[in-house]
């Protein structure tokens, strides 16, 4: 009988969640269908060396816990919080506590408080942007 429940269990866990996962997946897809994005990131940035672009970007994936091979799916004008909603549609879901992570991952890496910033709409390549002025005040005060 319990493994009957268990079952019974299971199964509508499953019932649940798949069609929650095609649906992420979906969602998602608009940014894994890109090719690489590098080129859109040296034309915004053309004086950045492209390391400086990828441990950027490697920052933001790892704060969501995208594989490191997605980094170059995301460019400048993609919005953290359409990339968010694509993995939360619906408010008031429990997350992975991604922007926290990422949060913590730029100040760790750049002395940048995401948390400070106002614009919800903010995008990846203007965050970009203020953590080189944060990394560059930073060194001119010796931090």
């Amino acid at each position: 009988m319990k493994l009957i429940s268990l079952g019974i269990i299971i199964l509508l866990f499953l019932a649940i969640a798949i069609p929650f996962e095609i649906r992420r997946r979906r969602r998602l897809n608009q940014y894994w269908s890109r090719s690489c994005t590098g080129r859109d990131w040296k034309k915004r940035f053309p004086n950045v060396p492209k390391k400086d672009i990828r441990d950027f970007l490697e920052t933001f994936v790892d704060g969501f816990a995208f594989s490191s091979n997605k980094r170059l799916k995301f460019n400048p004008d993609d919005s953290v919080m359409d990339i968010y909603r694509a993995l939360y549609p619906t408010s008031g879901w429990p997350d992975a506590l991604e922007l926290e992570t990422f949060s913590i991952n730029l100040r760790k890496r750049y002395g940048f408080e995401l948390e400070r910033v106002t614009d919800h709409n903010i995008t990846l390549g203007k965050i970009f942007e203020l953590t080189r002025m944060t990394t560059n005040e930073n060194a001119r005060e010796g931090r």
